[in-house]
């Protein structure tokens, strides 16, 4: 379904009531499978929302707050958004290949099976997330926080980890090249090596 930009504003303003008010006005937004690409929604309070399935492709989102919000199998490639606050969302099998998510927090975040190809994601925090089969190939992930994460069978293939914080990551069985096993902290290589899937 595509929405106009007018009742998308109506849509978002009526949601924002409902979180700000608790639930006692406004309307919670349950938007299964719209249509939103190149979307305006920059500086939004989007908690709660429902945006599963839904194309978010090269949509402006960039310092909104998606916390609590269902996010599965929803498409976010080549969307911007640097800032955005993404605490405990459901972003299951989404798409954010290319996407802008500088200083995103990711924390305590459902992200298997999610796509981050090429996806930048410098200084972001993805503390406690679950990356398991998540597809990392050739993120950026600089100076990310990824403190527990659960990255199990991630593909990490010309991932970017430098100065990454991987303290107490789980990575059995991630998949990567020599580049990406020499930025790894070699406790972990100790503790992990033997389950890596080394690839030219």
């Amino acid at each position: 379904m595509k929405y106009g930009q007018d009742k998308l504003i109506e849509i978002i303003e009526n949601h924002i009531l409902w979180v700000t008010h608790g639930g006692l006005k406004g309307q919670q937004a349950i938007l299964h499978k719209v249509d939103l690409r190149d979307a305006d929604l920059g500086g939004s309070e989007l908690s709660g929302i429902d945006l599963s399935g839904s194309d978010l492709s090269c949509a402006l989102i960039s310092w909104s707050s998606f916390q609590n919000a269902n996010l599965k199998k929803a498409n976010f490639e080549n969307a911007n958004l640097e800032g955005s606050n993404f605490q405990n969302t459901n972003l299951v099998g989404a798409s954010l290949r290319n996407a802008n998510l500088w200083y995103a927090n990711l924390k305590d975040a459902d992200l298997r099976n999610t796509n981050f190809e090429n996806a930048s994601l410098q200084c972001s925090d993805l503390s406690n997330t679950n990356l398991t089969g998540a597809n990392l190939i050739k993120a950026n992930l600089m100076d990310a926080n990824l403190v527990e994460a659960n990255l199990e069978g991630a593909n990490l293939c010309g991932t970017l980890l430098a100065n990454a914080n991987l303290s107490e990551a789980r990575l059995t069985g991630i998949i990567l090249g020599a580049k990406t096993l020499s930025q790894i902290p070699s406790e972990l290589v100790k503790e992990y090596g033997d389950t890596f899937w080394l690839v030219e």
